[in-house]
């Protein structure tokens, strides 16, 4: 999308949004509030970032805006987001808003539903944003919601997550709560698709071994699930609440939220020299999964102990680029995945201590079973977080560092925050991100996001 059809589609939205504020109070609104913020935030390479060393990672201007209205019963939710990025690395998933094509503005709907609840039964229709089990900014269950992954530089997990068109029906009682969802339409992730995007070029390099590589700019290139019926998705939760403990319960029949990469060589003769050129044409497509699971919150004085897990009967795992390639030259069926059983599960813990100090631990393994070496991926994978925060000041000033260990390849990473409250409005705050690689210079999980170590500096205002 050109500027001038973005601001086409941006400026009469917000114009029916700001009348539809206006002319509320004639629906007979019992209330209706605002709130919103405004969020400047600027990311420079640290030296260990190699060629982005000193380079801009990230240049944001995010104007978040809300809008809450209240009739009886039910309630009107709407959270939306204007975006003007500097670095140019906005990119869109054709679901959760517009992009411009040159990445330098985006305008989004993060949430736009309708809540009414009677009784022991409540309804929400609508964009909405799902969270889902126990884990502290690691994905286990929680696969409903997709996420933007189109930036690592200082990324927030909640932040991140992506509204999904769905209609939940609830039933509520003291003791429990079942939540099913209907969900139409698929919503992918965001990918680093712009080509000012840094992350671009980790996840979808130009060449490999020196074979020039054709990658997709937009998110249609990739093969989408037809918007029909029988593409829908499906899922279900049911939660518990004891003395004892907080159990959940998990269903979800949908796609996966990013693409599996097919590499497809092919051969191009340059008419001038009649020389032929090996070249590889990335595509990808979503496929189907499923997911069941469960969690438990369980209290114990200070502490908290968490416990989740997530069962992905025959989900399709990545193959290799190689091994692509080599089924390519041996004129076999190209195939960008496999399927396999898949089971991610987590232990961890939170502790409250009284000083203002909050210390969060986990441990997360995922395995596949009957494994393969075609798969883009280690049989078990294993790591450790721990993450510390501590108030002081009369809590204007938050200082959080957390980090992340794989304990297959040994990479890390790591993030100190300060946040002071210079107003109850406004925060000042600043940000170090570091990505290493594994003492044997394997990439592991963190290291081949090494570039991307950097410092960010950022204000917000909220209203």
């Amino acid at each position: 999308m050109n500027k001038q059809s973005f601001f086409t589609t941006a400026i009469p939205a917000i114009a029916f949004a700001t009348m539809a504020h206006v002319s509320a109070p004639t629906l007979h609104a019992q209330e209706i509030a605002f709130s919103g913020s405004l969020t400047t935030q600027t990311g420079i390479g640290l030296p260990n970032a190699h060629k982005q060393k000193g380079d801009f990672l990230l240049g944001q201007t995010i104007f978040d805006g809300s809008v809450k209205a209240f009739y009886d019963e039910a309630m009107i939710y709407v959270n939306g987001q204007l975006i003007h990025d500097a670095v140019g690395s906005q990119s869109s998933n054709g679901m959760s808003g517009f992009a411009d094509e040159d990445g330098s503005f985006a305008l989004k709907l993060r949430e736009a539903y309708i809540d009414w609840k009677s009784g022991i039964f409540a309804l929400r229709i609508g964009r909405q944003i799902v969270s889902w089990g126990k884990a502290d900014d690691i994905q286990i269950t929680d696969v409903v919601s997709p996420f933007d992954e189109s930036r690592v530089v200082a990324s927030d997990y909640n932040e991140s997550k992506l509204g999904i068109d769905a209609v939940r029906l609830s039933l509520l009682t003291d003791k429990a709560q079942v939540d099913a969802y209907y969900i139409p339409f698929f919503t992918p992730s965001i990918l680093p698709l712009s080509a000012g995007n840094p992350l671009r070029a980790r996840m979808f390099p130009d060449q490999m071994d020196g074979i020039q590589i054709f990658c997709p700019y937009f998110y249609d290139d990739f093969e989408l699930p037809h918007k029909d019926i029988y593409n829908s998705e499906y899922a279900i939760r049911a939660s518990f609440y004891t003395s004892v403990a907080d159990l959940s319960l998990y269903g979800f029949y949908g796609w996966d939220d990013t693409p599996f990469i097919k590499y497809s060589p092919y051969f191009y003769v340059y008419p001038e020299s009649a020389e032929d050129v090996g070249m590889i044409d990335v595509t990808g497509k979503y496929k189907r999964m499923a997911m069941i699971g469960a969690d438990a919150a369980i209290p114990a004085g200070d502490f908290v102990f968490r416990l989740e897990t997530a069962f992905f009967p025959m989900r399709h795992i990545q193959t290799t680029a190689d091994y692509q390639i080599e089924q390519f030259f041996y004129e076999e069926n190209v195939t960008s995945s496999k399927k396999r059983h898949q089971l991610v599960s987590l232990v961890g813990f939170d502790w409250t201590l009284s000083d203002g100090w909050t210390i969060t631990a986990q441990y997360i393994s995922d395995v596949v079973f009957k494994y393969r070496k075609y798969l883009d991926r280690k049989q078990y994978e294993h790591q450790a977080t721990l993450s510390i925060e501590k108030t002081l000041l009369n809590e204007t000033l938050t200082i959080s560092a957390s980090g992340a260990l794989d304990l297959c390849n040994y990479s890390t990473a790591s993030e100190l925050e300060f946040d002071y409250k210079l107003t109850d409005a406004i925060t000042l705050s600043l940000i170090g991100d570091l990505y290493l690689e594994g003492p044997d210079g394997k990439d592991g999980m963190y290291g081949q996001y090494r570039d991307f170590s950097s410092v960010t500096f950022k204000g917000k205002v909220s209203f």
